[in-house]
């Protein structure tokens, strides 16, 4: 569930590194991530494959996330081309290359369980952790 979780995350985490995104469930079971003024960036659904798809606010498919032979999560754009793919190193942390395979981001857990996001060269971006009501937030640093 954390990879899934990761997986579903860096696309906003990216698109908002200077504010705050919170990530709860809607009455349909679908993940909505929401800025910092609750406006709707982002709702995440499962197609009939079973596979992640990432719609905006007025229904447009951002990107597709589905896993590959290997057990890693795919990331596809609208026009099926491969953006991103996330694997286990082993550390057991999360990494994210893009589709040439150059190393992107890490997802590290912090001694409070908390999910760090570091880029290629190591810097801490930002931190995932649970507020009072359960939902993830992503905090930049």
């Amino acid at each position: 569930m954390k990879r899934l979780l990761f997986s579903l995350t860096l696309i906003f985490a990216l698109s908002t590194l200077f504010s705050q995104t919170t990530y709860s469930t809607d009455y349909n079971g679908d993940i909505v991530a929401k800025d910092q003024y609750g406006n709707t960036i982002a709702i995440y659904t499962r197609d009939y494959n079973g596979d992640i798809v990432v719609k905006d606010q007025y229904n447009n498919k951002i990107e597709t996330q589905s896993q590959d032979y290997n057990g890693n999560t795919v990331v596809k754009d609208q026009y099926n081309n491969t953006q991103r793919t996330y694997s286990t190193d082993y550390n057991g942390n999360t990494v994210a290359k893009d589709q040439y395979n150059n190393t992107q981001y890490t997802y590290s857990t912090d001694y409070n369980g908390n999910v760090v996001v570091k880029d290629q060269y190591n810097n801490v971006i930002g931190t995932y952790s649970k507020d009072y009501n359960g939902n993830i937030v992503f905090t930049p640093r």
